[in-house]
């Protein structure tokens, strides 16, 4: 686990709970942070912070972290700007749009890399299932991983989702996944209209190779809607 000792936008490092993996020229965060956009300590900072032990390296490259809000009882997410400033500090870019909702959530399924490398590449390879349905179907749907004894990069696209009538969800086993990975993945999608709270998302969750995704009383999508995806990382 990451050690916090403080934070500089009102939430108890306490309550936070952020696994780390280290290797080589890469750091991989993975946990949630709420935020109270009421809080005074968040009202006059920017960015926030989370002052941490030490880390593996003293600045980093930008990297992001998907946001998830609600406003209206609509589902939104969009991506925070991430980076190391020093060796005791992670700085996060505040959501702005999201100032008015009350909260949002960042998840840090993050690779961070330091500034000032050069070097070989070690590359790895990416694995398919075949999505079948258990309730509700869809079309163009694959599935991807970056898989490692450590962490695991999971990554969905689909061109449509039909919804299962009774339960409003799609129900998708993926045999052969790893048992051990429990990951709540935001299924994005994008309409037409531009928000600048970013793209509405379906709230989703995959356990024991079976991903199951929620229409969370979404309305229905227009037409001309794009493909729907997501790409998280998580540490195992």
């Amino acid at each position: 686990m990451l050690t916090i000792t403080a934070t500089n936008f009102g939430v108890n490092p306490a309550f936070l709970n952020i696994k780390e993996y280290h290797e080589q020229n890469l750091l991989l965060l993975d946990g949630d942070i709420s935020v109270d956009t009421t809080a005074a300590e968040y009202a006059g900072i920017r960015p926030m912070k989370l002052t941490v032990a030490d880390l593996p390296f003293a600045k980093s490259r930008i990297a992001t972290a998907l946001v998830t809000a609600a406003s209206d009882g609509v589902n939104y997410c969009t991506l925070a700007k991430v980076w190391i400033a020093d060796k005791n500090t992670i700085c996060i870019g505040k959501i702005l749009p999201y100032k008015s909702l009350g909260n949002y959530t960042i998840h840090l399924n993050t690779i961070f890399i330091p500034t000032m490398v050069t070097g070989p590449v070690s590359l790895n390879t990416s694995k398919a299932y075949t999505p079948q349905f258990n309730k509700g179907t869809g079309d163009g749907v694959e599935v991807l991983t970056v898989e490692n004894p450590h962490w695991m990069m999971f990554m969905l696209k689909a061109s449509n989702l039909v919804f299962d009538s009774d339960d409003q969800a799609v129900e998708i086993q993926l045999p052969g996944f790893p048992s051990d990975i429990s990951i709540n993945p935001p299924i994005i999608y994008n309409e037409s209209l531009w928000s600048n709270l970013g793209s509405k998302y379906y709230p989703a969750y995959l356990r024991n190779g079976v991903l199951t995704i929620s229409k969370a009383e979404a309305a229905d999508e227009p037409e001309g809607t794009g493909t729907k995806f997501t790409r998280i990382i998580t540490v195992r």
